[in-house]
């Protein structure tokens, strides 16, 4: 029961009767429903005291006056919690109403009342507001000065709540609010000349994007269609005003929450997002129902809601299995589906059965671009074909075949093959439960607490751990200072916290903040190895695999062995010198228990050495090594044996591991990947245990090998000679195991040993000649495309070596076959080594000019034409016709409008010559040439 007030607190009122200027602190102080109603009677909540905007002193301003009676309101309404209290509860109600009612027939707005309204609001128990009442938020949503707060109290405090109460009643008002708060408005602005319509919700897209992710899930989960179906209307009517639709991949180029979706102030990401993520709701609730209506969103006439269904399919395969096929269409290869079908192919493939694999395939062989002239383009048909099979390319070899036939053709690989347009990234994942600002305003004792009690919940995507430990590292690289102080208190924390707390001075390290770093590195190398000396950290429970993006002991191994090579790598940015026994000692600890990783005979041991824990500590030891190596030499005029031999008992130890019982194999790759660096620690041990490094007895050990030299970017003389004379360089071109990933190595490393002399085609184990002898397409079409990378104006030598390569390819050369005439076109990439057509180099050219188009590299030999044809334009022209002989290409323009123009310039044979290429071209039905000669001739005339 309400008490009546006291004659002293009468006396009180009166006196703020009197005095208007004690009012602001007197309900600022005062609360309690006892003085409700006389103030009430005393007219305190008349609706027309509600204060309008009033002219700021700046002409064109207003400033928004407090209403201080609201204050009372508010400080008051935590009261209702008690039901006792229901009867004012209706009362509160009815004063919001009362207010909003006067204000929207006068025309007041006042946000910061609506602002105090919408918190009152949120403390009167549900039960207690009809339907038709909850329309006064509209009104305050409408303020034409701010609506945010409304939004913010209404959509990311009471909204939720309501949702979570499930009775029906509440649910109602839920879904009244939802359709309030994700009203759309639509506004022509002006951009200069020109006009746009840009649509939004009432409030910033930033409160929007907020109370998004609080609710819609959640109303998926607790009103299924019901909320679906809100949002499925305004989306529609949003893509229908602004007739946008069909380019949805423009404005929104990922149905996901992505970096690449910029406009995120727009109504229509807005809608996706809570259209999206109200339908993933009601899959967790009604997966059954959920799925019949994905499956109808397919046949919406609009693509973006077809998108939507697409990203939910992907995500919830395990539901969909039957009925997919619908997808596997030629129309969802267009560029608007591209992000959300390349998405689903790539993460469903392997799950598809032969038939729809084959479906898929087929749509892709299916794909045709044409140029302007809607002539068949083979270089555009290919990049399409590889942007679909970059999605299959890892799900089997025919795939990747493909994959690798058409970037071939294409001559580049897409990237980025799942957006139609790309802009730059930042990270994603799953969302953190508490944002850097709550972590930055706790004590350091406040936050270890903070992060010791936080429970990562079980809920499908919900923000979770992965989210909290990024927020945690962005944390420590905003304070360092703070931080690395205090290491020693994060020593027991989860090793996922751990793991960040490394990785942010790494980063700090790699950015080169400027930081005390040299007091900084003593900390943290002193804070690793408490870590890694913990019984804990090598508990097999620490082992297991985690969440996507949350660390184990091994990333924290991994992160570690990076922390210690990046501060070891440069000089010009390296740790003290006085620390580096301690680095040691600290990689070596970790070198003798942590284990190596699995290696296969068709691994990729590069990829495997230096991405694992053990890899990656070995890196550390060897950039160790080397760092000690050159201040041995900076201090020792050029002598670092005795840090050699301080260090060599490492390596040693590493070559048994690989074969002991147990072997492991991440040193038996680096060794040769750090080939040049091992030669300058000391040649003698390598060339003392080439024999054990390149061992062909032990197969697995001696491809790990190769594929570690086949990354090394210089050739040493002494280590090609035994290569070639122990046959392992042969032996990569016919290995199944390695031929892939390390032929193409090996080609370069022949050919460099030939341009560098250590080769000829005199020598009876000459790799080069023999090389040339076995005639495949496939090497002898890198060799060539791999010395035409090379070319380098005014190299005499280069050039001398490929006119002798030429002649003997060219001898072996089989015109009758198709490998042979593909080889020829690849020669044409050998064009650009000619300023001056003599006799060889006219019979060189002539002979592959036909076969130009065959690999399709028709357009590397134009442009050289047209270079030749500078000073030699009628030899030009006769490697013209011979190439047209074949095909009749015509790009590049340039080159084509260049060679017309140096032969026009010659005079009347010149024109002649001109004219007999543009008859061959339009015999061929392509009248292109013959304009651009009409219109060189043209100009030539008007000069």
């Amino acid at each position: 029961m309400v008490t009546r007030l006291s004659a002293r607190e009468l006396d009180l009122l009166q006196r703020i009767d009197e005095k208007e200027e004690l009012r602001p602190l007197f309900f600022r102080k005062v609360k309690g429903l006892k003085w409700f109603d006389p103030l009430t009677e005393r007219g305190y909540f008349s609706p027309d005291a509600n204060p309008k905007p009033v002219p700021a002193k700046e002409e064109g301003y207003v400033n928004i006056p407090f209403w201080p009676v609201v204050d009372y309101l508010v400080k008051t309404a935590p009261e209702f919690a008690d039901k006792k209290n229901q009867e004012y509860a209706e009362k509160f109600l009815q004063v919001l109403v009362d207010v909003t009612t006067y204000a929207k027939n006068n025309g007041i707005s006042n946000y910061r009342t609506w602002s105090q309204f919408a918190e009152i609001l949120t403390q009167i128990p549900h039960n207690s507001i009809p339907l038709n009442t909850i329309d006064i938020v509209d009104y305050w949503l409408d303020d034409k000065y701010e609506q945010g707060l409304v939004a913010q109290k209404i959509g990311k405090k009471w909204l939720p709540r309501l949702l979570q109460l499930s009775d029906d009643h509440a649910l109602q008002l839920a879904k009244r609010i939802i359709e309030l708060l994700y009203k759309v408005i639509f506004v022509e602005r002006k951009y200069g000349e020109k006009g746009k319509q840009e649509s939004s919700l009432r409030f910033k897209a930033y409160h929007a994007q907020k109370i998004t992710e609080m609710i819609a899930r959640l109303a998926g989960e607790k009103l299924g269609l019901e909320a679906i179906r809100i949002f499925d209307a305004l989306l529609r009517n949003t893509l229908e005003q602004h007739e946008n639709d069909l380019w949805s991949s423009i404005w929104r180029p990922a149905i996901e929450d992505h970096e690449q979706n910029k406009r995120r102030e727009d109504a229509g990401n807005v809608l996706i997002q809570a259209y999206r993520d109200s339908i993933v709701g009601y899959i967790r609730t009604n997966p059954e129902e959920a799925s019949k209506y994905v499956k109808s969103m397919l046949e919406s006439e609009y693509q973006t809601i077809q998108r939507i269904a697409i990203y939910v399919i992907t995500i919830n395969y395990h539901l969909f299995t039957i009925g997919i096929d619908s997808l596997l269409a030629e129309k969802y290869l267009d560029s608007n589906y591209r992000h959300e079908m390349w998405n689903f192919i790539n993460k469903s493939y392997p799950h598809f059965s032969v038939t729809q694999k084959e479906k898929v395939l087929e749509l892709i062989a299916s794909i045709t671009r044409q140029d302007d002239n809607g002539e068949y383009h083979a270089g555009a048909t290919a990049y399409n074909k590889a942007i679909w099979l970059s999605a299959i390319k890892a799900h089997g070899d025919r795939e990747a075949q493909l994959y690798a036939e058409n970037t071939d053709i294409a001559r580049t690989e897409p990237d980025h093959p799942n957006f139609s347009s790309y802009m730059s990234v930042r990270w994603g994942g799953r969302k953190s439960p508490r944002t850097q600002e709550e972590l930055q305003a706790l004590s350091i004792d406040e936050l270890i607490q903070e992060l010791e009690n936080y429970k990562d919940p079980v809920g499908f995507d919900e923000p979770g751990l992965e989210g909290l430990v990024k927020v945690f590292k962005q944390l420590v690289k905003t304070e360092p200072l703070n931080f690395y102080l205090n290491l020693n208190k994060f020593i027991n924390l989860d090793l996922a916290y751990i793991y960040e707390i490394i990785e942010a001075y790494r980063d700090l390290w790699a950015e080169k903040a400027k930081l005390p770093w040299d007091e900084i590195w003593k900390k943290l190398l002193d804070f690793c190895s408490d870590i890694i000396t913990q019984e804990r950290f090598w508990d097999p429970e620490n082992a297991k695999q985690r969440g996507k993006f949350v660390a184990n002991r091994y990333w924290i191994v991994s992160s570690i062995g990076q922390l210690i090579k990046a501060g070891a790598t440069s000089d010009d940015h390296a740790f003290n010198e006085r620390y580096l026994a301690g680095a040691e000692k600290l990689i070596a600890y970790l070198l003798n228990l942590e284990e190596g990783n699995e290696y296969k005979e068709d691994s990729d041991a590069v990829f495997i050495s230096i991405n694992s824990p053990r890899g990656h500590c070995l890196e550390a030891l060897i950039n160790l090594t080397l760092r000690s190596c050159r201040i041995a030499d900076k201090n020792n005029n050029k002598d670092h044996s005795e840090i050699w031999a301080h260090f060599q008992h490492y390596y040693d130890s590493e070559l048994d591991r690989a074969d002991s019982k147990i072997p492991e194999y991440e040193f038996a790759t680096l060794v040769t990947n750090y080939l040049p660096n091992f030669l300058y620690m000391s040649k003698g041990w390598i060339l003392e245990n080439l024999s054990r490094i390149f061992d062909q007895d032990h197969y697995l050990k001696w491809l790990c090998a190769m594929q570690g030299y086949a990354y090394v970017g210089t050739i040493s003389q002494e280590i090609y000679n035994y290569l070639k004379e122990h046959g392992d360089l042969l032996k990569v071109l016919d290995d199944e195991n390695i031929k892939d990933r390390v032929e193409e190595r090996a080609i370069q490393n022949i050919a460099i040993a030939f341009i560098n002399d250590f080769e000829s085609f005199e020598e009876d184990n000459s790799l080069i000649n023999i090389l040339i002898t076995r005639n495949d397409q496939k090497e002898i079409s890198h060799l060539i495309w791999f010395l035409w990378t090379l070319k380098k104006k005014g190299d005499d030598k280069l050039k001398k070596k490929i006119y002798e390569l030429w002649q003997k390819i060219q001898e072996n050369i089989d015109l009758t076959t198709k490998e042979g005439r593909r080889m020829a076109s690849q020669l044409c990439f050998w064009a650009v080594f000619i300023e001056q057509i003599d006799e060889e180099r006219r019979q060189l050219l002539l002979a592959i000019a036909p076969f130009s188009d065959e690999s399709h590299n028709s357009d590397a030999l134009l442009e050289s034409i047209s270079e030749i044809s500078k000073t030699q334009p009628f030899e030009a022209h006769e490697i013209w016709m011979k190439m047209l002989e074949g095909s009749t290409p015509d790009y590049p323009e340039q080159a084509v409008r260049k060679i017309f123009t140096n032969l026009l310039n010659t005079g009347a044979e010149g024109v002649r010559k001109a004219k007999e290429a543009e008859s061959v071209y339009l015999k061929s039905g392509n009248d292109r040439p013959s304009i651009w000669l009409r219109e060189i001739i043209k100009e030539t005339r008007g000069m």
